[in-house]
């Protein structure tokens, strides 16, 4: 999130003064003058009206001087910071503010714009880790009210200075774990509103409860909508998201319903796991809400218990074609006539996975290793969509098909094409892009090009756009920026740190070796 704008609130009963304040510049440092009062009560009544961050209050002033004003700040929940302006004789009474607990004081008399920024600046740090700490406590607690049933916990949240007229989840699941700082992504698509806040609470390796709440009970009739709306937002920068790292699209992220009490917590986020398990049959991608209930349809005991032996037969013949048939048929009846239960669904892919262990999978001259069974597996136990199952599952009985018991040499038509897609496009040529036009999913296709070059998608692009770096430094005048642009590497520094691993030479001393030799 972006570093906000520190709102100031100047109290002073000599226009003078205040003059002075506001001709210093502020707004260049990242402080906002939000409002202006000539004494401590109508400095109160502006505290409560602007909620601003830092009080900058003259401690002599007429019906309430910074002293008592100080004292009724910080009989406030979240009390602002305080800066006492002073002059040489009131040295007493600084030093009983300080008891009081103001941050820092300045005295008028030759006060320059540098001395007040920076005590502005020091306030400012200390309210942004105070806040940061805060924020922490309030999510360690949040967490624990989402995990298990209210306690002492509510007192405790109000005591931190947590307080909302209403609140909504949004539960995100993802198949694998992603760092902490993929929260803080997805929230920056949302969009800020002052009247509503939210929060990124890890709840498991692999799963996020985005927790929105509304400060403004005035604007309440507006949360639900404005909520949904981000939601939808953040909806789209996950699935951008996942598109750019070039992976099977598979997380389910669920939109719940309006809650009151905090009481409610732990309902509401069990709710929202329920929705994202209900999700298995959604799209991938498609945001999950309430009340749409899931009707599941197991399939037949019977059915799947002939399948499975007549899968197990096959690879106990190394029969890949026979195999990948009935793997090919369980894929289309999962999520099509059928819907079992997803933990069923998943259990049927390991039971599929257990009897092809008898498969010989590297009987092929290059003896390769069992990957898509392993890859397979994987899927079985993450799998968020049985779509993702399915496709996985019809992509591992294809190369079942095509090994057939590891009779295969050659390089699978895919690769091949994908190769001469590279040759064509290095420049800008993406591992999605050369995926979908070889109508392979992303990760199996990084894995079998893996397989098949021995090197990844990423090296080997890279490699062909430093060779033809190579061949443009021996045969043209081109700069070495223009160099690095024309073969897909636009920072020429870092083009420059690759070239010369890869080459044993920068890329100026290479040229000059090649001229030489000519």
């Amino acid at each position: 999130m972006e570093e906000q704008t520190v709102k100031l609130l100047l109290v002073d009963d000599e226009p003078l003064a205040l003059l002075r304040l506001r001709s210093f510049g502020l707004a260049a440092r990242g402080f906002e003058i939000a409002g202006e009062a000539e004494n401590g009560l109508q400095a109160l009544q502006a505290v409560e009206r602007l909620k601003p961050d830092i009080v900058v209050t003259d401690i002599g002033m007429p019906v309430m001087d910074g002293l008592e004003l100080l004292k009724r700040l910080q009989a406030l929940p979240s009390p602002p910071k305080v800066v006492l302006l002073t002059c040489y004789e009131d040295f007493e009474k600084v030093q009983v503010a300080l008891r009081y607990g103001a941050d820092d004081y300045l005295t008028k008399v030759l006060l320059s714009e540098d001395e007040f920024v920076g005590v502005l600046q020091r306030a400012a740090g200390t309210l942004r880790k105070e806040k940061g700490d805060a924020e922490q406590m309030v999510r360690l607690l949040l967490q624990e009210l989402l995990l298990f049933p209210a306690g002492q916990l509510p007192d405790k949240l109000r005591q931190a200075g947590f307080t909302h007229d209403g609140y909504a989840l949004s539960v995100i699941r993802t198949a694998g774990q992603l760092p902490d700082e993929a929260a803080e992504e997805w929230l920056a698509a949302a969009e800020p509103d002052p009247r509503f806040r939210y929060l990124a609470i890890r709840m498991a390796p692999d799963t996020w409860c985005l927790f929105f709440y509304s400060v403004d009970r005035e604007s309440f009739a507006s949360f639900y909508g404005w909520f949904y709306e981000q939601c939808g937002r953040i909806g789209e920068r996950l699935r951008c998201g996942f598109a750019a790292a070039s992976d099977v699209l598979d997380y389910v992220m669920s939109v719940g319903g309006v809650y009151h009490r905090t009481s409610d917590m732990h309902e509401a986020y069990s709710r929202g796991l329920t929705l994202c398990e209900a999700g298995f049959y959604a799209m991938p991608g498609e945001l999950v809400r309430e009340p749409e209930p899931c009707e599941y349809e197991p399939l037949p005991p019977e059915r799947f218990r002939a399948l499975l032996a007549a899968i197990g037969d096959a690879a106990l013949r190394d029969d890949g074609q026979e195999a990948g048939d009935r793997i090919r048929e369980w894929a289309g009846l999962i999520g099509g006539e059928y819907r079992p239960v997803p933990v069923q669904a998943r259990r049927m892919a390991l039971l599929i996975a257990a009897q092809l262990e008898s498969f010989s999978w590297e009987k092929s001259a290059d003896a390769e290793p069992a990957w898509p069974l392993e890859r397979f597996k994987q899927a079985a136990e993450s799998a968020l969509h049985a779509s993702v199952l399915a496709c996985e599952a019809r992509q591992l009985a294809g190369l079942m098909a095509q090994r057939n018991g590891g009779h295969t040499g050659r390089m699978r038509k895919e690769i091949k094409e994908a190769l001469r897609l590279i040759a064509r496009d290095y420049a800008q040529i993406e591992l999605a892009n050369a995926a979908r036009q070889v109508n392979l999913s992303p990760s199996w296709f990084a894995a079998l090009f893996r397989n098949e070059t021995g090197k990844s998608f990423h090296d080997y692009v890279q490699d062909c756009r430093l060779d033809r770096a190579k061949s443009l430094l021996r045969t043209t005048d081109m700069k070495v920026y223009e160099v690095a642009d024309s073969v897909g590497i636009p920072n020429s520094r870092y083009f420059s740190r690759l070239f010369s691993e890869y080459a044993g030479a920068t890329p100026l001393d290479y040229r000059k070796g090649q001229q030489a030799a000519r």
